[in-house]
């Protein structure tokens, strides 16, 4: 499949109009029209409500968009990797990050350490945790951003890497506002109308912390599962849709949150707490390694300091 047809929708469902696109892509609406038909061809879904005067997408259309932009985000990060691997005097890194950690806390990261190594090229691999870790246990990344539960170990050699906690996490139940403006879906449910819940995979660190809070309130409880997907950004996306509520990142969706477009499913009983660790598998060295870990390390103070002055 040509990406460019993936340019073509993510350009036109983000402007809602096919004269608005043409002329952006640089190409006639009938060219546009047959491109998109044949994205939806290729995928076996239409994308676009074509029977309407307003311009829509179809569920199908609306889910597709970050799954689309993801996809787009990684080719061009593959090409911009593939041109500068073979400059001099760059400094690399390589990290594998969580998708919703790549979004968040990396970018402070990231801009922190431009700040202190002026030449540094990072290569950033945004993976499902246990394709992280495997990177890391081949040694095929430098560094690995990723979320951590006591109550859930992970497969991660303590022998052979450090981590560090940089950051904290919540995991909320959310779900959209109804007519009312009222939560559409308020836990704990009840057994004679059980709760449209949508779900990360079920061996996922996010699936088993959730399962695990499920399962320790059992009787108070009242959920049916209905879709399942590794990625929060994807759930998010089917929570849109009213398919149900869904536990995400509390930094992912603020803004969600202070707009009204999402609203919480349950108070903060419901909440689940997680660290964000940085591992690394080597002793620092050279001047850029330093650099790397006292960046780190002053993400992690600052962690600090802000939670013993919440605590006062």
């Amino acid at each position: 499949m040509d990406f460019k047809l993936l340019e073509d929708f993510v350009c036109l469902a983000r402007l809602e109009s096919f004269t608005a696109a043409s002329r952006e892509r640089h190409i006639t609406q009938s060219a546009l029209s047959r491109r998109i038909r044949s994205l939806e061809k290729w995928l076996g879904v239409d994308l676009i409500n074509r029977g309407t005067k307003i311009f829509t997408l179809t569920p199908q259309g609306r889910i597709f968009v970050p799954e689309a932009q993801l996809i787009l985000r990684r080719l061009h990060n593959a090409r911009e990797m593939a041109g500068v691997l073979g400059a001099k005097g760059k400094y690399e890194i390589t990290v594998a990050a969580q998708n919703s950690i790549a979004q968040t806390l990396f970018l402070d990261w990231a801009k922190q350490l431009e700040g202190q190594l002026d030449n540094i090229f990072i290569r950033l691999l945004s993976e499902k945790l246990s394709a992280c870790i495997g990177l890391l246990n081949r040694g095929d990344v430098n560094y690995l951003f990723c979320y951590a539960r006591e109550s859930i170990p992970l497969p991660i050699d303590e022998n052979r890497f450090k981590f560090m906690t940089i950051g904290k996490e919540s995991l909320v139940p959310v779900t959209v506002p109804g007519a009312d403006q009222a939560p559409m879906h308020t836990l704990p449910g009840s057994a004679e109308k059980p709760l449209p819940f949508v779900a990360y995979d079920r061996d996922s660190v996010f699936g088993q912390a959730v399962d695990q809070l499920i399962q320790n309130n059992s009787d108070n409880c009242f959920l049916s599962r209905r879709y399942e997907n590794p990625y929060s950004h994807t759930l998010r996306s089917l929570v849109n849709e009213q398919l149900g509520l869904a536990w995400l990142p509390k930094t992912s969706i603020i803004s969600d949150l202070e707009s009204g477009n999402l609203c919480r499913a349950g108070n903060q009983q419901w909440d689940i707490e997680f660290d964000i660790r940085l591992y690394y598998h080597h002793e620092a060295t050279s001047s850029q390694e330093l650099a790397v870990l006292e960046t780190s390390q002053a993400i992690a103070s600052r962690l600090s300091n802000s939670q013993e002055s919440g605590n006062r």
